[in-house]
């Protein structure tokens, strides 16, 4: 898909987004000796604020000599392809040639540049392979370069000088000589990799010789710089000179190309943009960024170095392992491939670090590592599994990068051993790893994208059995694994070579027993055979045989007989054997394989044995693939077993699909395509048709079942047949058993017409008075499985028991095991008890006789028709289930008529009867209850000829029905007249105590209790009339004496109104407001309000509200608790004249107090308008009306010197009582006196006014 506006449209490549300048040659430092490629070498170099600020700070102050300095030699250290020699070139191009100067990249560096500019001679040389000393490469080059320019020199021989400082000083006087103001400097490329190639006497006289060019650049106008790979003061190669390193690290200063200076070049000269171009980029990458974890945060990063993902640049240097590397050079021929392609649409189109595996796979020199090579030789094969066998096909180029990517992370680690790797979130981000779809997923994307990756992490893990890729628990970190390398596939397939046709035989029974569910436990051991059973088609049971997997020659002679035998022949080294023909013999043989099949059979056998000789890891992988090859052997075996196999029946012989011709296999239609159907299942189904008439000449009468019964179910459906005799719980499979047995009339238990019943009943009626049929008479043993009648019916020893039980329920016989026996009332024990157990049972014996006037009593005793007795014994069951009815009816009449005792039997209030007749009575109806309960058992005319009472037990039980039925009279009575009763409890409890009709209640309940304590009258309805007539006079007097006493108690209407009237009475508004006056008795007042407030209407009772309750339903009055002495409309007036009174008094009080000469001070205090007030109502002596407020607080103000004291009456009663009486008058005149100074203690007493409450 193309690109538009890089969002998937038209036309839009690579080449449109960058400004592409490729990097694809390896500068050498000696181009820069031709003055035109030295000044391209400058013009191209691209200068980062970084090195810049390195240019500035350290390279051109260490190379200047203008002022004094200690100047050190200088060391370049960057990564193969990282511009290292570029570098170099450029530093010694602007330092030879001052013109050079106009051509740098960066203005900073220009202007600090002039300071070195054409001011040195430059010597060029690279180390190339070579044994010579430092000493003598250095000294070779010097002299042979200084000649050229005119300088003659010569150095001593190394061993003839005791220092090189001396030599480089005479050296540089020469030099000066010709050329007085310029200074030498020597470059010097590749010097580590020379140094590691030197043994290490040699390497410390080297490094000796570097310090001292390190120290001579300080007191000559000689400058040395060198170009080295990594830093080399921490080279683990030179460790065991670290105290000799030390001292030349002293005397050079490293200038470092970092990750950032390679990045800066990739953006501004690799891969440059156009504003516009990195707009594009943006936009298209914002819509991938939701996916990561930093993208967004990183997005400047991204726009620049794009397609260049910044983690590649990061990864590359951390790549430690290979030599030779060249990031430059890598990402030009990578984006070279790209520039005419169309950036992709459905995933970020950037290049990962995962893009470098296939550089250093395929280059010839990284092979010759050893290192690499172990990783390379890991990530192919790992690599190879994954194309070939990686079960999820969608993930298939995520596994790939994801591969790629720990192989190249292998590399950075510096031990390919470590257990350091990359997470999943890492993998993603780092690789931008993507899965189109992912953004359906309605998750949080970044999420949802991780899940797919740790997913494919883990299938990888799971395709190579946890081979070559592990993952560390500690830190969620995954990485190549090359201690775990051994490519099981192969060793599979090595020792499938080698495996003979018996091996081949014995893991095909192995992959056989898988399909055909057999356990691991044989029938016999050492022989590869086991029980089996096979549904016997017409008749839907289980036939029991044996599956053997070999020939019958083989087989163990220990075996018994058994119904079949199933013989899977080997088909790769089949034995030699006759075929007798049986009937009961049947051969299955494998003769379609295909090369699939093999290939899997042997495989599978191959990883099963290697499995058996190893241990660990190891052997659970063997373990996992050889379950994969079973399973491909199984799938193979279902999908062509109906053609694969050749199936031989008493000599005819066809393939397994056409024994089925026109037949279904559990159920499935005829012509089902057999893949569909499970193999066990298939080769059962063919066995069952074949064998199918062997069997019914076994036993041509065993019984057909409409459900398949098995070994399986067989006990429980028995079980399940057992309860549905016993009148339990009829299941389908009870009903089905029962039905094969023919042992049902319809839904009746019928044994009568089953054939199997009739054979046991013959064996019974032969058998003379008191002798019993024994279990051995009934059941054989045939070759150690037991039957009854084997030749004929061949029946199994459950399907008798449920025969016999069926005799039980019919009355026919008794049947006896170990500890008991049951007859045809013990038939919900009989259900209970196992199987296993009533298969053992003893003997069989017959019942005991009729006894028909047992039966005749009880019948009569439920009032049922006593010739109903007869009919039993010709085993009609009408009769039993109207015996049944009844007995139920009053079993649930007994019930209740004791609950009614144990609540009580009570009326108006009084108990009817004595503790001891109550006594009595729970005695009688307990037992008659056990009677009737006892009766339910008898179900069947078979039961019922077990019946175990006699007439006279049975006639004992007529005095409980008899009370049972005087209880229900009692009951019924009470019911019609308790509702009365009920009510004149009721107004009982609400009439005053002492009122007359609380007499004639109490009289009349004692009449009725004694009444009702006559068991002739509970009967009597004439009794009931009387006493119900009664009850309603004394209801109708009470309704009539209630309705006067509430008239008298309560507000009429009218009178209603009246009270309304009274409360919004100017008299009482007039009181309500002079109360605020602290003189005023305000007690009087409230009183009143109470008074008045109590005063309660109601006039809505009517006759019929009281038939249905004792008290008014509106105002709930009740005479007991209000005393009516005056009628309410007799208050009302009284309260009335209580009003006019109140006022005339309270008018008095406030005239009496105003004239007072204590007041007279106050009123001539008093602004005009409130003392016109008060002089108007003095002259008037009548309250104003309306009264308003104005007048009440002029009232106040004149008032307000006034003090209030107050007397409640109870206090004023207990401080004259105080000390006792009688008392005389003095005492009681001396008493009064001290109450009273008491009350007026420090106050004036002109100025108290007592108000008594």
């Amino acid at each position: 898909m193309a690109s538009k506006n890089c969002r998937g449209g038209e036309g839009v490549k690579y080449k449109d987004l960058v400004q592409f300048e490729p990097i694809e040659t390896v500068v050498q430092l000696r181009h820069a000796d031709d003055v035109d490629r030295a000044r391209q070498l400058v013009q191209s170099y691209v200068i980062s604020e970084e090195m810049a600020e390195r240019l500035v700070n350290v390279v051109i102050p260490q190379l200047q000599f203008d002022r004094p300095l200690d100047n050190k030699g200088l060391l370049v250290v960057g990564n193969y392809g990282t511009g290292k020699s570029h570098l170099m070139s450029v530093i010694s191009a602007v330092a030879e040639n001052a013109d050079m100067i106009d051509y740098l990249g960066d203005k900073s560096v220009a202007d600090a540049a002039h300071r070195i500019g054409g001011r040195f001679k430059v010597i060029r040389t690279e180390i190339g392979s070579t044994t010579m000393s430092l000493r003598d490469i250095v000294v070779g080059v010097l002299e042979e370069s200084l000649a050229t320019m005119g300088v003659s020199y010569s150095f001593p021989p190394a061993d003839s000088t005791f220092s090189n400082k001396r030599s480089f000083e005479d050296l540089m006087e020469a030099f000066h000589q010709v050329y007085p103001d310029h200074g030498l400097l020597l470059v010097v490329d590749e010097l580590l990799d020379y140094l590691r190639t030197r043994k290490d006497q040699e390497l410390i006289l080297d490094l000796n010789f570097l310090r001292e060019v390190g120290e001579v650049c300080r007191d000559l106008r000689f400058r040395f710089i060198a170009g080295v790979q990594e830093a080399l003061f921490d080279n683990p190669r030179f460790s065991f000179v670290a105290d000799t390193i030390r001292r030349v690290k002293d005397r050079f200063e490293q200038v470092l190309i970092a990750r950032k200076d390679i990045k800066f070049v990739v953006a501004q000269r690799l891969l440059k943009k156009t504003p516009a171009q990195k707009e594009k980029i943006r936009e298209y990458l914002t819509s991938f960024a939701k996916f990561y974890g930093r993208m967004n945060e990183r997005m400047d990063e991204f726009v620049r170095l794009f397609p260049v993902h910044p983690d590649y640049i990061d990864t590359f240097e951390r790549v430690v392992t290979a030599e030779k590397r060249e990031i430059l050079k890598t990402l030009s021929l990578a984006m070279r491939n790209l520039l005419d392609q169309d950036v992709p649409a459905d995933q970020p189109g950037v290049i990962a670090y995962d893009s470098y595996w296939v550089t250093l796979r395929e280059n010839p020199s990284f092979r010759a590592v050893p290192e690499i090579k172990a990783v390379i030789d890991c990530s192919q094969v790992l690599e190879s599994r994954i194309q070939q066998a990686f079960t999820r096909p969608t993930y298939r180029p995520m596994a790939l990068r994801i591969i790629h990517a720990l192989s190249v992370h292998r590399l950075t680690t510096g031990d390919i051993y470590s257990t350091l790797g990359a997470t999943a979130e890492e993998l993603r981000d780092s690789l931008c790893l993507y899965q189109p779809g992912v953004e359906e997923l309605g998750g949080d994307p970044a999420d949802d994208l991780l899940s797919q990756v740790q997913t494919v992490l883990r299938e990888i893990i799971r395709t190579v059995n946890g081979q070559f890729v592990s993952s560390n628990r500690d830190n969620g970190q995954y990485y190549l694994d090359l201690k775990k390398t051994d490519d099981y596939d192969a060793l599979i397939e090595k020792r499938a070579e080698s495996l003979d046709l018996s091996q081949l035989d014995r893991y095909y029974y192995d992959a056989l027993r898988r399909v055909m569910e057999c356990s691991d436990q044989t029938y016999v051991n050492g022989y590869k055979i086991w029980q089996h059973e096979l549904e016997w088609l017409d008749h839907r049971a289980a036939r029991l045989g044996y599956l053997f997997f070999g020939a019958p020659n083989e087989r163990s002679t220990a075996v018994p007989p058994r119904d079949f035998y199933l013989y899977f022949i080997q088909p790769f080294d089949p034995p030699r054997f006759e075929d007798e023909k049986k009937a009961d013999e049947l051969f299955l043989r494998l003769t379609g394989m295909d090369a699939e099949f093999r290939s899997a059979l042997r495989s599978y056998a191959a990883a099963l044995d290697l499995a058996s000789t190893s241990a660990g890891h190891a052997k659970a992988t063997y373990q996992s693939k050889a379950d994969e090859f079973l399973r491909e052997l199984v799938q193979w075996l279902r999908k062509n077993m109906a053609t694969a196999f050749e199936v031989t029946y008493q000599g005819r012989s066809k393939k397994l699909i056409e024994w089925l011709k026109g037949k279904s296999v559990l159920g499935t239609s005829p012509g089902t395509s057999p893949d569909r159907i499970n193999f066990r299942d298939l080769v059962n189904a063919v066995a069952s048709a074949c064998l199918g008439p062997h069997f019914e000449n076994q036993a041509p009468e065993y019984p057909v079942f409409s459900v398949l019964i098995t070994s399986a179910n067989r006990v429980q459906a028995a079980q399940d047949a057992l309860r549905a005799i016993a009148g339990q719980v009829r299941t389908k499979q009870a009903t089905a058993v029962l039905d094969a047995l023919r042992l049902l009339d319809g839904d009746r238990i019928q044994p009568y017409a089953s054939p199997y019943a009739e054979r046991v009943l013959d064996l019974v009626k032969h058998k003379g008075q008191g002798q019993v049929v024994n279990r051995s008479e009934l059941v054989q043993d045939v070759c150690g499985v037991e039957y009854f009648e084997p030749q004929t019916y061949r029946l199994e020893p459950e399907w008798l028991v449920v025969v016999l039980a069926s005799l039980v329920y019919a009355g026919e016989i008794v049947l006896s095991i170990p500890g008991g026996k049951f007859d045809a009332t013990g038939l919900a024990q009989l259900a209970g008890t196992g199987i296993e157990e009533l298969v053992q049972f003893k003997h069989l014996e017959r019942p005991k006789e009729w006894n028909i006037p047992a039966l005749k009593a009880l019948f009569e005793l439920f009032g049922l028709a006593p010739g109903m007795a007869q009919f039993v014994t010709m085993g009609n069951e009408e009769p039993v289930q109207e015996l049944q009815k009844a007995v139920d009816t009053n079993l649930n009449r007994l019930v209740l008529a004791q609950q009614n005792i144990q609540a009580g039997l009570a009326f108006w209030g009084g108990s009817v009867l004595t503790e001891d007749e109550i006594h009595h009575l729970r005695s009688t109806l307990e037992t008659t209850k056990d009677f009737l309960e006892s009766l339910q058992g008898y179900t069947t005319p078979g039961r019922l000829k077990n019946l175990r009472y006699e007439v006279d037990d049975i006639a004992a039980h007529q005095n409980g029905l008899k009370a049972l039925g005087e209880i229900e009279n009692f009951k019924k009575l009470v019911a019609d007249l308790e509702p009365i009763a009920s009510y004149l409890s009721t107004a009982e409890a609400v009439l005053p105590h002492d009122h007359v009709l609380i007499s004639q209640m109490q009289s009349l309940r004692g009449e009725m209790l004694t009444g009702i304590c006559d068991p002739s009258n509970r009967s009597s309805v004439t009794y009931a009339h009387h006493a119900k007539r009664r009850l309603t006079d004394l209801k109708n007097n009470y309704i009539q004496t209630y309705i006067s006493l509430h008239t008298k108690a309560r507000l009429s209407k009218n009178d209603d109104d009246r009270k309304a009237r009274l409360i919004r009475d100017e008299r009482l508004k007039s009181l309500q407001k002079l109360a605020t006056i602290d003189i005023m008795p305000r007690q009087h007042l409230v009183d009143f309000q109470n008074r008045l407030g109590e005063l309660r209407t109601c006039f809505e009772l009517t006759e019929y509200d009281l038939e249905k309750s004792a008290t008014c339903p509106h105002c709930g009055f009740k005479p007991n608790t209000e005393s009516v002495s005056a009628s309410a409309a007799t208050v009302l007036e009284s309260l009335d004249h209580d009003l006019d009174k109140i006022v005339e008094e309270w008018t008095q009080t406030l005239l009496s107090n105003l004239e007072d000469p204590t007041t007279q001070d106050n009123l001539s205090l008093l602004k005009p308008e409130a003392r016109e007030i008060i002089d108007s109502f003095l002259k008037s002596r009548t309250l104003p009306e309306p009264l308003e407020q104005n007048f009440v607080a002029a009232l106040q103000e004149a008032l307000s010197g006034l003090t209030r004291v107050t007397i409640k009456i109870s206090d004023f009663r207990n401080a004259l009582l105080a000390g006792g009486s009688p008392i005389t008058l003095e005492e009681m005149r001396k008493r009064f006196e001290e109450y009273l100074e008491s009350l007026v203690r420090g106050k004036e007493r002109s100025k108290v006014r007592i108000v008594l409450e």
